[in-house]
């Protein structure tokens, strides 16, 4: 499945006139550009055992993982993603925020918008003259610092 199909899924359900569509709208952008990010660091060989993918603990390294990257659109998704992580557990955990119900409609749709920018500069990360670099400085983080397993171990 291609991880941008749930921001298209959420830019669809922004257009909605109920609450729960809205929140769901949110979690969908966040899911959408969370598994684009992840899936760039699989470009640059680093693997997330089954286990890794089941626990809270990948939200973060993915981030982390990002943030050692010497590269300007990394660490624009790397905000991005955590300012959208922490929009996606409101909307998820806190049922009394006001922030997602439909006269907060235009809140959604610069939630999902958010997630349009993450794609969009995780596009630009792949540019061939910044991907070789970031995936040097990505890979090094995740096999030093947190322990994941790469590309042919």
């Amino acid at each position: 499945m291609d991880p941008a199909d749930f921001i298209s899924l959420a830019l669809m359900l922004s257009n909605s006139h109920q609450e729960s569509e809205l929140r769901t709208a949110v979690g969908r952008a966040y899911y959408g550009a969370f598994h684009c990010a992840r899936e760039l660091l699989g470009e640059c060989g680093i693997r997330f055992p089954r286990s890794e993918l089941l626990g809270a603990d990948i939200h973060r390294k993915v981030r982390f993982c990002l943030s050692q990257a010497d590269n300007e659109d990394a660490g624009l998704v790397v905000n991005r993603l955590s300012s959208l992580r922490e929009q996606r557990n409101d909307a998820d955990y806190d049922l009394k925020t006001r922030r997602f119900t439909v006269q907060n409609a235009a809140n959604v749709k610069a939630t999902v918008r958010i997630a349009l920018e993450i794609v969009d500069a995780l596009q630009r990360c792949r540019a061939e003259t910044a991907l070789s670099a970031l995936r040097d400085q990505v890979r090094a983080h995740a096999h030093d610092v947190l322990r994941l397993p790469q590309e042919g171990e």
